[in-house]
């Protein structure tokens, strides 16, 4: 398998491309955005989506079902992704190995999707950027953020109690270090035509860059 560096440099190495990078803490509102960037034309992909792809593929399903054994990996024969974060978020250690073997799949579907879009603007939600450290990769990196109250709210609406918030939380960066890491940040703590509006903005003035 492939390192997440060589990845890394060839995503980077990109010709005519302005790759964008989309992160923010868990339920701040990540996959909106990407939706509204979408909506602008950009071309758009979802780390995690790519993920779930990943996680079916027989070279890494079999080697996660003999690290974790069926009765976390397989809900009514296929993959439970939730039953494996919970396992997870709450295990440092089996993170780091479940990135480790996921990462640089998911970096590759990435790349092999914006080559081949021939996107000149393409964007990448990926919750672990600063974490899995791709800020290089990216022409702009763009945090979304809201208010602890905001993110707590939006993920009990999602099912998530406090104790699995907190978990998935203490596994990446804190809003506040992701924001100051970020080259922008996009506010999401009140409707989302607010954010819209933002994102249209970023978008217009990119599209001007770039010469769209």
């Amino acid at each position: 398998m492939t390192s997440i560096k060589f990845w890394k440099t060839k995503l980077k190495n990109l010709k005519d491309r302005c790759i964008i990078g989309l992160t923010g803490a868990p339920a701040s509102g990540k996959s909106a955005a990407l939706e509204m960037f979408s909506a602008e034309g950009f071309f758009c992909v979802s780390a995690d989506a790519l993920a779930k792809e990943v996680l079916t593929e027989p070279k890494c399903y079999n080697r996660i079902l003999k690290k974790f054994g069926p009765e976390i990996v397989l809900k009514d024969g296929l993959p439970d992704t939730r039953g494996l974060s919970l396992e997870i978020f709450g295990d440092s250690s089996k993170r780091k190995w479940l990135e480790g073997l996921l990462h640089p799949e998911i970096l590759k579907r990435i790349y092999s999707l914006i080559k081949k879009s021939h996107a000149k603007i393409a964007v990448v939600e990926a919750p672990l950027l600063f974490e899995a450290g791709l800020a290089d990769c990216f022409a702009l990196t763009v945090c979304v953020s809201a208010s602890p109250a905001t993110r707590r709210a939006r993920a009990s609406r999602r099912g998530w109690s406090t104790a699995e918030l907190a978990r998935r939380e203490a596994a990446q960066f804190s809003a506040e270090r992701k924001a100051a890491l970020a080259d922008l940040v996009l506010v999401n703590d009140g409707a989302l035509k607010v954010l819209e509006l933002e994102i249209r903005g970023l978008c217009r003035f990119l599209k001007k860059a770039v010469k769209i």
